[in-house]
C-alpha cells in the first residue's frame, strides 16, 4: 500500500506542477477557474482519488460511503483552491507586473511539495483513520448491553494527552463521542471499539470530556486553539475531514463550496 501511495503522491506532484504553470500562463486566479481549467480539475480529481482509496478500503453501507466520498471530493476542491490562491499572491511584483516563471519556479516547487506531499501524507493518514472509524461507528450496536471504549495504539509514540483517554468507556449515546471520537489530530492512531457493558466499568462522562478537551487544545500565537477542529465524530456526521479544517478558512472558500452545490 505504501508503494501505491507513493505513486499517487508522485502523480499529484506532477499534476500540481502543471496547475501552477497554468496559473502563471493565465496571470491571475479566480475560483471560477476550478470549473473550467483542465489542469485545475485534474488536480482536484487526483486529490480526491488519493482519499477515495482510503474510503473504499472499508466495508460500510453505501449511504455512508457516498457521504464520505462527497466530503473527500469537497476537501480536494478546497485544497486545490487553497494552494492556487496562495500561489496567485506571488504572481505580481510590487509594480503589479507579472513575474517571469523562472523567478517563481522555486517558490512554486516549495508550495507543490508542501501541499501535494507533506500535507497530503498527514491528510491521507487522517482519512484512513476517520474512514475506518466511520465504518465502525455504523456497525456499533445501540443496545444498552454494549458501550464504546477509547483505545490508543499502546506504544511510546502515543501523545500523553491521548494516553489519558485510553480505556475511557461510555455508552454510544454519551456526549463524549460527539467531539472526541478518534482520530483526535493529525497522525492520531487511536480508535474506539465496542465492548460488553458488564466487562468494563463505565467512565465518568464529565471527567472524560475534560480529558478530551485537554487532548484537543493547543493555543497558537494568535490565541486560537489549533486542535479544536478535531472535535467531531466521523461516523455520526458522515464526514472524513474536520468540518472546520484550515482550507475552509481560505479567502473565497465559501464561494467555492457554493459552486460545488450547483
Amino acid at each position: 500500500m505504501s508503494l501505491a501511495l507513493g505513486d499517487k503522491f508522485k502523480g499529484l506532484l506532477n499534476t500540481g506542477e502543471k496547475a501552477f504553470k497554468r496559473l502563471h500562463e493565465k496571470g491571475s486566479y479566480n475560483p471560477k477557474d476550478l470549473q473550467t481549467e483542465k489542469a485545475y480539475k485534474d488536480l482536484m480529481n487526483q486529490t480526491f482519488e488519493a482519499f477515495n482509496f482510503a474510503i473504499t478500503d472499508n466495508d460500510m453501507p453505501e449511504t455512508m460511503r457516498t457521504a464520505l466520498q462527497d466530503n473527500a471530493r469537497l476537501f480536494g476542491v478546497l485544497k486545490t483552491h487553497a494552494q492556487l490562491f496562495e500561489a496567485s499572491k506571488l504572481l505580481l511584483d510590487d509594480k503589479g507586473i507579472l513575474k517571469p516563471f523562472s523567478q517563481l519556479s522555486h517558490e512554486y516547487d516549495k508550495l507543490n511539495i508542501a501541499y501535494n506531499k507533506n500535507y497530503l501524507e498527514a491528510e491521507y493518514e487522517f482519512a484512513v483513520g476517520s474512514s475506518q472509524m466511520a465504518a465502525q461507528w455504523e456497525g456499533f450496536s445501540d443496545s444498552d448491553r454494549y458501550e464504546l471504549q477509547y483505545r490508543t495504539a499502546g506504544d511510546n509514540r502515543v501523545r500523553e494527552e491521548h494516553v489519558a483517554l485510553n480505556g475511557t468507556t461510555l455508552p454510544k449515546s454519551d456526549p463524549f463521542w460527539n467531539s472526541y471520537t478518534p482520530p483526535n489530530g493529525w497522525n492520531c492512531r487511536c480508535t474506539a471499539v465496542e465492548v460488553l457493558k458488564d466487562k468494563f466499568p463505565t467512565s465518568d462522562s464529565e471527567k472524560a470530556i475534560a480529558a478530551g478537551e485537554k487532548a484537543t487544545t493547543q493555543i497558537g500565537e494568535d490565541g486560537k486553539n489549533r486542535l479544536e477542529i478535531f472535535r467531531f465524530n466521523p461516523g455520526a456526521q458522515k464526514v472524513v475531514f474536520p468540518p472546520a479544517h484550515p482550507y475552509t478558512k481560505v479567502a473565497g472558500a465559501s464561494g467555492v463550496k457554493k459552486q460545488m452545490k450547483k
